[in-house]
């Protein structure tokens, strides 16, 4: 008489990170994948070169144009934060926990874990993207940006938001956030 041995059971993910929070964090990541990505902007074709083979530059010739990623600018100058943002926000998502609330002023960022940052908005694209001055870090990792992607009522004011975390400008090109989570209003 043969014996059939069942594989050896693999733990799943869910129990390796907690239950329900684990459950959240794979709620969050799923949400996230479905979110559609940016379109890419068209970028200008770089001039055409104007000086002859072997002859030097002078020193009045303009500067290369730097390869380093820059975020979209698509506001005005003057935007701010429409007055539902400008809030205090509690954690909704277990990852923003560890940080405390967040408390959206017009002209800065606080989290009730100390860190704090005067900000500028970049663009209106698909939320409001804030570049961050002194580029908090959360989980030992520096944030130069954070989009805000409010979710409203059936009033239409913000009840709850959504918030990307970016490192640099790079990420933002492919909407490449490292951390993602949801505040809600108390």
């Amino acid at each position: 008489m043969a014996v059939q041995l069942a594989p050896a059971k693999r733990r799943s993910p869910l129990t390796q990170w907690g239950g329900r929070g684990g459950l959240m964090v794979v709620m969050v990541m799923a949400i996230a994948a479905c979110r559609p990505s940016p379109t890419p902007q068209a970028e200008s074709p770089a001039p055409a070169e104007t000086m002859q083979p072997g002859t030097p530059q002078s020193e009045s010739a303009p500067p290369t144009p730097s390869t380093e990623p820059v975020p979209p600018t698509n506001t005005p100058t003057a935007a701010t934060l429409p007055n539902t943002l400008i809030n205090d926000w509690q954690p909704l998502s277990n990852v923003l926990l560890a940080f405390g609330s967040m408390t959206v002023t017009p002209d800065q960022v606080q989290w009730g874990s100390g860190q704090i940052s005067s900000y500028r908005l970049v663009s209106t694209e698909g939320g409001y993207l804030l570049e961050l001055e002194a580029r908090p870090s959360f989980y030992e990792t520096q944030n130069q940006y954070i989009k805000l992607i409010p979710k409203t009522d059936t009033s239409g004011a913000a009840d709850s938001i959504e918030v990307a975390f970016y490192t640099d400008a790079s990420q933002l090109e492919n909407d490449e956030y490292i951390m993602y989570g949801s505040y809600f209003e108390e």
